[in-house]
């Protein structure tokens, strides 16, 4: 089944507004929230827009940020478990990186960290920071970037976010009691005090005052382009230029005795002010002409003072002073009512608490009525055209009969008063020909004539009034033979060729409610009827009907036999616009000489399965449906409704009535004129203007953030990099369009770069998880785009994700396993020089010479004592013999020689040689007899063969054994009496 990107809204209000004036007309959808679809509570103070797109709401049970599909609330009050976090929030300022500054009601201030996600205070590193709260909200978000609150007794503090560390400096005016305050861009802070107008340099700390403003009359102040207004309690306006503020340029007087309460410079450089009256006035800097505006407000407000104003682009929203709320029309030089005009009881209220407006026009506004209101203006990017504006007579601009003529370059367009017209380039019309009844369709055959069906007057020509037959014609279309197929409602079809019906046979009276007729890439002529669809094909000079041969199989059906319109695009596919079934398209499936169908439907995301029409553009295939116009690209798999938010909506779309001209534009008549579709103005100048957002990830379908969880200590969704906890984790990522305004035509793509190959379309729900994914890092890629963006119009957002491997494979797992190999080596020789002391214990020692042989048996060890004794005694002798040792051994020679060999691993004639040697050794070393006298003692009669031996046993000769000893044994002495003096 093929997958779609729309999304339905069960749970939201869903209304049009149109506006109409005799100045401007707007129109905007509206839609209404409330605790019910998430927010924290229905009582609303502030309203901002942060830099990345979120939209953040301020309530008196917490915050909450809002992308356009979900609300994500932060606790605050007890609840949050910081200390002195009031529930009730006042005010909102989003700094340039995103941060989030809170004031509180009980004026204390806090900051909610991009970096981490949490709320914290902002004195979190000043000592009794708990006890300082702001005076009089005064609280601002400077030009600079930083956030300033004037703390009374103690001074005005400069906060800042800078990489989620948390800074404030204070400028120490403990002396003066601030009542307004502002920057401008040249480094200076103007405030108004107890003791006039002041100035401060915020790099030196230095005080300044200003044309020597002493007293305490200011009420507000504004920066504008250089410029600063002060506003006055005796209803007058003061304009300093900022690099002379010790010179007044400029007073005005605004004709009245009232305080000043806000200021503000439009950019057409009109001077807007309120003042303790209801509603706003302006002031004309060049004709000094002022003029007061105001609503009739039922239930004004009281507590809040001053305007709120956003102007983008040509407009200018406007929240009075006490309640009133709308949008000024500069030609008339008036503000309208905008969808809260109080004689309507269906309107909102234009008693605004707070709202804020998005540059890409969406209103988002909280009245006394309490909740959200979220209201998108309409930009017609589709137009309606009429062939007759504001006539309001029946059919005369309903249009279904819709035809590029390719023979005369003109657009002819027929309507259901029977009269064939040729639209101009410029919108004007000239009248062709008049049939009366209604017009259905038409088509142009090979010769290029033109061919006009009449529901009600039959089958014509164009430029004849001679009926060719007289049934209820719909539609026509020639074969590759020429042959005229003609649908009639009633009559069935017929083919006509040369003035002659032709014979059909297979005909079935089940099939006369024909609609359509389109030939396919094989030559067969499809027939739509209200009972299915037929095949013609022709065999042997002759045409055969019959029923379009479906697969038995339920799902690859189509869901309605109720067939409005057959259309073929250029790749010889059949697109089926069904009444109740969607739109299908027919797969030949040559194993079961059967079709299947591919349906798109209402469960797929399509606003209505009434489909009415089907046209073709670049590859995508463009329909209607009741009252919308949809595309979709087969290989994207991308599927775009087109509604009242691009001006399409409110009126029924005509059956058969779409066309693509050859300029690639497309038409599609409707109940009451017909749309004109330029695919050029469907799309956005750059791929940014989508603000493309990851607004959340997920470790096992839990939502990750350093205020809900300890896995990570900073948000992953802006962090660029995310480590997964382990190997099995299952990971998710949630991401969104903030522009408000295209959210509903945006698609997403995604990739898990290193893992899948090829780009994916997101689900719905715009959420994507990954599983199982082998140890690596790779990049998660994803993509905002829009359907006729070109390859480099999109939005990109990156996150690298590293895989860690099983924790018995990891690096911590590896240096565990190194300790316990390094341990157990250890423990193993411990283990074996211990046992091989426990055993040396037991054992009897021989010491022969400088060595010592073990003995585990006491027999082992009496009988190689007993050799030894015996050697002892006789080894200087140099006739010694064997046979002499076995003799007292009492054994047999053999016996005695393994008894021997085993137990010292000598034969006896080794033994009794090494016994020498040892013996030599010793003579060696402590004697200075010849080399000769010790191989006579030692029971060698030969020097030379003595010498021999020695050196093949011990690996030197005698004498130099002996040289090397004593040079040892001198250098031992040497350093023995060093030490001892």
């Amino acid at each position: 089944m093929i997958r779609l990107s729309i999304r339905l809204w069960a749970v939201v209000i869903f209304s049009v507004i149109s506006l109409k004036t005799f100045s401007l007309e707007y129109q905007a959808t509206h839609t209404h929230y409330s605790t019910a679809e998430g927010l924290p509570s229905n009582a609303i103070s502030d309203i901002v827009q942060d830099s990345y797109g979120y939209i953040w709401i301020g309530t008196w049970s917490g915050l909450t940020r809002y992308d356009g599909f979900n609300f994500t609330n932060y606790t605050t009050g007890k609840n949050s478990c910081i200390p002195h976090l009031h529930n009730r929030i006042l005010t909102l300022s989003p700094d340039l990186e995103g941060n989030i500054w809170m004031l509180m009601y009980d004026h204390r201030l806090f900051v909610l960290n991009r970096k981490t996600d949490c709320i914290q205070s902002a004195f979190l590193n000043k000592q009794d920071g708990a006890n300082l709260k702001c005076t009089h909200e005064l609280t601002i978000m400077g030009q600079d970037g930083s956030y300033y609150a004037f703390i009374r007794g103690k001074g005005i503090y400069r906060f800042s976010m800078l990489d989620g560390k948390l800074c404030n400096e204070l400028y120490k005016i403990a002396h003066l009691d601030i009542t307004n305050m502002v920057t401008d861009n040249n480094g200076k802070l103007w405030f108004s005090s107890d003791k006039g107008l002041f100035l401060l340099d915020l790099k030196t700390h230095i005080l300044s005052r200003p044309n020597n403003i002493k007293d305490n009359n200011i009420s507000t102040m504004l920066f504008h382009q250089g410029n600063m207004f002060i506003g006055t309690k005796k209803g007058q306006v003061l304009q300093f230029d900022i690099h002379k503020p010790q010179k007044l340029m400029k007073e005005y007087d605004m004709h009245t005795k009232l305080n000043i309460t806000s200021l503000y410079v439009d950019k057409h450089g009109l001077l807007w002010f309120t003042t303790t009256d209801p509603g706003i006035s302006n002031y004309n800097f060049q004709s000094g002409i002022i003029k007061n505006f105001n609503q009739d407000v039922p239930a004004p407000e009281t507590d809040v003072k001053g305007a709120k104003i956003f102007e983008f682009g040509n407009t200018m929203w406007i929240k009075m002073n006490h309640g009133g709320f709308g949008y000024y029309d500069r030609n008339f030089d008036q503000i309208n009512y905008f969808h809260n005009n109080p004689a309507n009881s269906w309107d909102l209220s234009n008693t605004v608490s707070t709202y804020n407006v998005v540059p890409e026009g969406v209103l988002w506004i909280s009245t006394i009525r309490r909740g959200l209101e979220r209201l998108e203006l309409i930009h017609r990017r589709i137009h309606r055209y009429y062939l007759f504006p504001g006539n309001n007579e029946y059919a005369i601009n309903e249009t279904r009969a819709i035809l590029w003529d390719k023979v005369g370059k003109r657009l002819l367009v027929g309507n259901k008063k029977g009269n064939i017209y040729q639209v101009m380039a410029d919108g004007t019309k000239k009248l062709i020909q008049s049939l009366g009844g209604r017009i259905y369709g038409m088509m142009q055959d090979r010769k290029g004539r033109i061919w006009i069906s009449n529901k009600d007057k039959g089958l014509f020509i164009l430029g004849n009034n001679k009926p060719i037959l007289t049934d209820k014609t719909y539609t026509t279309v020639e074969d590759q033979d020429g042959v005229i197929w003609i649908a009639s409602y009633g009559q069935g079809i017929k083919a006509y060729k040369n003035g002659k019906f032709l014979p059909i046979t297979g005909l079935s009276n089940t099939y006369e409610k024909a609609r359509t007729v389109c030939m396919a890439g094989n030559g067969d002529i499809w027939a739509g009827t209200s009972e299915g669809i037929l095949v013609f094909h022709k065999a042997h000079g002759k045409y055969i009907a019959a029923p379009l041969p479906e697969t038995p199989d339920i799902n690859g059906q189509l869901f309605s036999d109720d067939i409005i319109e057959i259309a073929r695009d250029k790749n010889n596919n059949m697109w089926i616009a069904t009444n109740g079934g969607g739109l299908a398209k027919a797969k030949y499936v040559p194993d079961s000489a059967f079709y299947r169908f591919e349906v798109l439907s209402e469960k797929n995301g399509l606003p209505s399965n009434e489909i009415h029409s089907i046209t073709f553009n670049s590859g995508d295939v463009w329909f209607s449906s009741d009252q919308n116009i949809c595309s979709y690209n087969p290989e994207k798999d991308f599927l775009t409704t087109y509604s009242i938010l691009d001006g399409v909506g409110e009126v029924t779309c005509s059956e058969g009535g779409a066309i693509t001209l050859p300029n690639g534009k497309m038409i599609f008549g409707t109940l009451n004129g017909y749309y004109l579709v330029d695919c050029n103005k469907l799309g956005t100048p750059s791929g940014s203007q989508l603000k493309l957002a990851i607004t959340d990830f997920y470790i096992n379908d839990k939502l990750q953030s350093p205020r809900l969880t300890n896995t990570y200590d900073y948000y992953i969704p802006d962090s660029g990099v995310v480590e997964l906890p382990s190997r099995t984790s299952v990971f998710s990522f949630r991401f969104a369009s903030l522009n408000y305004q295209l959210q509903h035509r945006v698609h997403y793509l995604y990739k898990l770069e290193g893992h899948d190959k090829e780009w994916h379309n997101a689900p719905e729900d715009r959420m994507v998880s990954f599983s199982d994914i082998p140890v690596g890092t790779y990049k998660f890629r994803v993509r905002a785009v829009l359907p006729f963006a070109s390859k480099e119009q999109y939005d990109e957002k990156v996150i690298t994700v590293i895989v860690p491997p099983y924790f018995l494979a990891s690096s911590i797992a590896i240096w565990i396993y190194i300790i316990l190999i390094l341990s157990a080596i250890f423990v193993f020789f411990w283990w074996r020089k211990k046992m091989v002391k426990e055993n040396l214990a037991k054992m009897h020692i021989l010491k022969i010479g400088p060595d010592e042989i073990a003995f585990q048996h006491t027999e082992d060890y009496d009988f190689v004592k007993a050799q030894l004794d015996w050697l002892e005694q006789h080894y200087s002798e140099s006739g010694l013999k064997i046979e002499d040792m076995v003799l007292q051994s009492h054994l047999s020679r053999t016996s005695y020689y393994n008894q021997v060999k085993s137990l010292t691993g000598l034969s006896p004639k080794e033994f009794i040689s090494d016994f020498r040697l040892k013996k030599a050794c010793m003579y060696l070393e402590g004697d200075n007899c010849t080399i000769a006298e010790v191989a006579y003692r030692c029971g060698f009669n030969d020097p030379v063969y003595f010498t021999r031996i020695f050196k093949n046993k011990i690996g030197i000769t005698p004498s130099k054994y002996r040289d090397e000893k004593q040079e040892k044994k001198s250098s031992d002495q040497n350093e023995t009496g060093k030490e001892s003096n």
